[in-house]
């Protein structure tokens, strides 16, 4: 490929422009402005979103040069260099291929004219490119056997094969033709499958969500991908999802806006993200509104657009629904006598709004005489309302059972977990919060109190499903945790007795696949791909290593980075035998204050009863009084209403008393929040007893920011605004941490500390009261210089004397006891990348010679054929090469969408960035960043995505309920023989383990089935 253009050119002095621009008019410190395109020259704002990657300036004399590079000094910029740089002015992004580009893209189908944007906006082609595509892409929408669906999955291939040639080490990738023989080999790559399969899991909740991004200088696409929907998008035909998108306001490189002192963003935020909140977003010509956004997608600063599409209202009637139409619908938000100033709040009233774009599952429909209001247990302590029942209803055990059933015909990966959950958190009509059984119900009964209920929504009958708790979570330490922890008495050896163990276990989880499962399966890495069961599995069969397998040494190698990076820069240190557990309400008051009641049962383990003191608390911990001990009941007393319901998997809390406990811990309620447990009585876990205990906060709701009007949707976008720019939670919870460090005598006593843990309260209430916390209130730090472990990862300590310093607490002695090894090392270092996936292919299936995976060699292969050929034929004459066509298929189209995933999710703005297939596998990103939590997000998304590809893949495999698990078990292997052919290729060796994984799966069935028989 050649280079795309010659960057924008500015001829004239720089001097003025320069120092305007960088806030260099004066010696003294200023802030700085942030620019979407430059004032220079006049039409930057045409070509920034094409053509951003670089600047070329023109100097009309060396004196302008020489100023130039003194401004670039004191602007701190670094890597100046001087060389020649050969460009080549072709007129790619000039007005007139604009003007074409873009009258031809509005006249495309939607789905269609999406990918098209998609490609051009990520820079993979130029706008010439792309119109020499034109008469291409026009014919196959004139195709009668090929729908625009066809055309734009085609596309988005085409989209993901030409970006991948920036990484490609191949001469065949290069060249001025390199795009036009990407595109044709798509398109007989497509022609040669007239009817592609759908490997999409059968999951009702999933739909193709697109997403957009919007930076200062581009707008970028992606998708679609699929995604948990909500009730919006299930309320309307499949055909009209295309009409919503997802779109980000982001930093460069996708990072997320922050907070910083030294620049003043206000005025840039209201010039680049009012409009499209204000006007709306154009893309391909279509015009979409702002709609809304969901409480955890807000504080990605992302939210929901949609643009206008005709519905069918009855015979010969139709009519456009809108983004007002779409709010109206959703239930009635004003004269609420619960919450008679819900309307004048715009931040409250988004945030009911936001309900219905909480991801979930739909479940069930339930009559409307089964739903009975309750009362909710409330005290009045010295003029301080208390409820006990915040957010929590119950249901009867018919209903539980029903949710579950439901959610198993969807998730067939849930059809192996026995029994049903005791607790759900669901989005019902207009109420939220959680739903835990009562054994006193019968029929068909929910519960709901007032505490739960936020609107009216009589006409919305399906009981949501955000979250089932059908089993415990494992108990992890966090830095905040552990500042507390250690200021209320606890040693730091006990700390470290628990990171030593983790570190340990992690290095010898190595040599065994038996424990590399397990290690697996506790930090939740590669849950996506099962690789712990996998790991298992072969396990019991007699293979315990994978010593020589490449692939997999490098996957565990990102796997230990992964949990040595989390124990280095969060101390996420694992604590066997204490759990993290949803919390309940005991609606039959037989608990005392004080009193806890925890049945635990992990997933195919034994349940057992938590007994005598326990440490609780709630993330985030900030306030001494954030963590407290209380007694656990142990094994139910019989008559008790343990007995007969012991709400597995929850920490029940009492309901008498002053003060419910949860709301002495971080300010929680029983909506869904979750509570770590330590039980003391655990001979391993007695070093956490504390020697000192405080009195919680008081933690009093924030004050509403009111209106003297009832709210608008521009008043929600004006607030979408005001939290990007006034979200300050994550300052305070840093220099609480930092002041926690500095105060020698006081740690976390230390009064700004406390001020703090008040400012942070009222931070977490901001996104539903609106009122931010001003910055001007932060507590400053003690001094200049900062602990050691908070120097952010992409620097190197001992290279910045001066500026930090070695931490005397807990967590700076746990962070200098990890060593990471070098992110360039770690890497490259013979991690399988998309420029290595073209590879001589092998003759036959039975030819496994070249390739990296050891499943080839005699000994392993022939253990796993011998497992195979205790219930099939391994060799199947007459069906052997439908097997293998479907197998090859599946491939195909599992290759290709990991690829995309590994190019979209990577941290890196560079054209030729992606991740690694064993960091797809694992679940792990690799790279530093100086935004760690971007980084975690990127993953969580990671991860969903793979989780969606791999069960598509699983779902394929074991086929409709026609057929066997014989066919289950032959589909597997022939597909676990591809995967061996396919050697070197992309894709090909995480293949191999999700068809190992479907091999195990099948034999686990047919054995189940047999056993079932002779019990019979």
């Amino acid at each position: 490929m050649e280079p795309q253009s010659t960057a924008p050119r500015y001829d004239g002095s720089l001097d003025d422009s320069l120092r305007r621009l960088l806030s260099l008019e004066s010696p003294t410190k200023q802030t700085r402005n942030q620019l979407s395109t430059l004032p220079i020259p006049p039409d930057h704002e045409r070509v920034a979103p094409y053509a951003s990657l670089a600047l070329r300036l023109v100097c009309t004399n060396k004196k302008e040069l020489e100023k130039f590079r003194n401004l670039s000094k004191l602007a701190g910029f670094s890597h100046i260099t001087s060389h020649e740089y050969a460009f080549d002015r072709r007129n790619l992004f000039s007005q007139d291929a604009v003007d074409e580009y873009n009258g031809w893209v509005r006249k495309l189908p939607w789905v269609v004219a999406f990918q098209v944007e998609s490609i051009v906006r990520k820079r993979s082609v130029d706008l010439r490119e792309m119109l020499d595509l034109l008469p291409d892409i026009k014919q196959l929408l004139r195709r009668k056997d090929k729908d625009k669906a066809w055309v734009s999955s085609l596309l988005r291939d085409f989209g993901t094969k030409v970006h991948s040639l920036y990484i490609s080490e191949s001469r065949e990738d290069r060249g001025p033709d390199a795009v036009r023989r990407c595109f044709d080999k798509v398109v007989k790559t497509f022609e040669s499958q007239p009817q592609r399969r759908n490997f999409k899991p059968t999951d009702g909740s999933l739909y193709e969500a697109l997403h957009v991004t919007i930076t200062p200088t581009t707008i970028m696409l992606d998708g679609p991908y699929p995604e948990r929907s909500n009730r919006v998008i299930r309320k309307y035909d499949l055909v009209h999802q295309e009409s919503f998108i997802r779109v980000t306001f982001a930093e460069e490189g996708r990072l997320q806006y922050r907070f910083d002192r030294e620049i003043d963003s206000r005025e840039f935020i209201r010039s680049r993200v009012g409009p499209i909140l204000f006007d709306g977003l154009v893309i391909a010509g279509r015009k979409f509104e702002f709609l809304a956004y969901s409480q955890s997608a807000l504080k990605e600063h992302s939210v929901w657009f949609v643009k206008p599409f005709e519905v069918t209202k009855g015979p010969g009637s139709k009519e456009w629904v809108r983004a007002h139409n779409i709010i109206e619908s959703l239930g009635k938000f004003d004269d609420l006598e619960f919450d008679p100033q819900l309307p004048y709040c715009p931040a409250r009233y988004a945030a009911r709004l936001s309900q219905a774009f909480t991801a979930t599952d739909a479940s069930v429909s339930v009559n409307v005489e089964e739903i009975i209001i309750m009362d909710d247990i409330e005290v009045n302590d010295n003029g301080q309302k208390y409820c006990f029942t915040d957010g929590v209803g119950t249901m009867s055990e018919e209903v539980a059972r029903e949710i579950w059933r439901t959610l198993k015909r969807t998730r067939k990966r849930l059809r192996s977990v026995r029994g049903h959950p005791s607790a759900y958190q669901v989005r019902f009509m207009g109420s939220k919060g959680m739903l835990s059984v009562d054994h006193k119900l019968s029929g068909r009964a929910v519960c709901l109190r007032p505490s739960m209920i936020k609107f009216d929504a009589p006409t919305e009958r399906d009981i949501e499903i955000a979250r089932a708790f059908d089993r415990p979570t494992p108990y992890f330490l966090n830095r905040p945790l552990i500042m507390l922890l250690e200021g209320l008495g606890v040693d730091y050896t006990v700390f470290k007795k628990f990171q030593d163990r983790a570190v340990h276990e992690t290095e010898q989880a190595q040599f065994s696949l038996g424990k590399a499962g397990k290690l697996l399966e506790c930090y939740g890495l590669g849950s996506s791909f099962r690789l712990s069961s996998v790991m298992n599995s072969l396990d019991k069969v007699g293979i315990s290593n994978l010593t020589g397998d490449k692939f997999y040494e490098k996957s565990f190698e990102f796997a230990k980075n992964h949990i040595f990076r989390l124990l280095k820069n969060h101390a996420r240190i694992p604590v066997p035998g204490a759990w993290t557990l949803v919390g309940v309400a005991d609606v039959h008051r037989y608990l005392k204050p004080g009193e806890i009641f925890a049945c635990v049962r992990p997933l195919n383990g034994r349940a057992f009863y938590l007994e005598g003191p326990v440490v609780i608390s709630r993330s985030p911990t900030i306030h001494p009084g954030d963590v407290q001990l209380v007694h656990a009941i142990g094994i139910p007393p019989p008559g008790s209403c343990f007995e007969s319901e012991p709400l597995v998997n929850t920490v029940v809390f009492s309901v008498l008393g002053d003060r419910p406990l949860p709301s002495c811990l971080g300010g929680g309620d029983l909506d869904g929040d979750i509570y770590n447990v330590i039980p003391l009585n655990d001979p391993d876990l007695r070093g956490f007893r504390l020697k000192k205990t405080y009195s919680p906060a008081s933690y009093a709701p924030a004050q509403k920011k009111l209106l003297d009007r009832k709210s608008t949707m521009k008043d929600v976008a004006e607030f979408v605004m005001d939290y990007i720019l006034s979200d300050v939670l994550g300052i305070i919870a840093i220099n609480w941490l930092i002041i926690a460090d500095q105060s020698t005598e006081l740690g976390i006593e230390d009064p700004d500390c406390i001020k703090l843990a008040n400012l942070h309260s009222d931070a977490v209430d901001y996104p539903k009261s609106g009122n931010p916390v001003d910055p001007r209130t932060i507590p400053k730090l003690k001094h200049r210089i900062k602990p050691d472990w908070n120097a952010p990862e992409t620097v190197d300590v001992g290279k910045l004397e001066g500026r930090y310093y070695p931490s005397d607490r807990a967590i700076g002695k746990l962070f200098r006891a990890i060593d990471l090894p070098a992110e360039r090392r770690l890497a490259m270092d013979g991690a399988t990348r998309i420029s290595t996936r073209r590879n001589q292919r092998a003759g036959s299936v039975s030819d496994f010679s070249d390739h990296p995976s050891v499943f080839g060699t005699d000994l392993i292969y022939e253990t796993i054929e011998m497992c195979v050929q205790e219930h099939i034929a391994t060799e199947e004459p007459f069906r052997q090469q439908q097997f293998l066509d479907e197998a090859e298929e599946m491939f195909l189209h599992y290759s290709t969408e990991l690829q995309g995933i590994c190019i979209t999710h990577t941290l890196s703005s560079a054209r030729n960035a992606a991740l690694t297939e064993e960091e797809a596998m694992i679940g792990t990103i690799v790279q530093k960043t100086s935004q760690p939590r971007h980084r975690s997000n990127m993953i969580s998304r990671l991860r969903e995505n793979t989780d969606i590809l791999v069960r598509g893949m699983r779902e394929t495999l074991e086929g409709d309920d026609a057929d066997t698990e014989e066919d289950f078990l032959q589909r597997a292997w022939y597909a676990w023989q591809v995967s061996l052919e396919k050697g070197r290729e992309f894709g090909a060796q995480s293949f191999g383990w999700v068809t190992l994984g479907g091999i195990f799966e099948a034999i686990r069935k047919i054995e189940e089935r047999e056993i079932a028989r002779r019990i019979r």
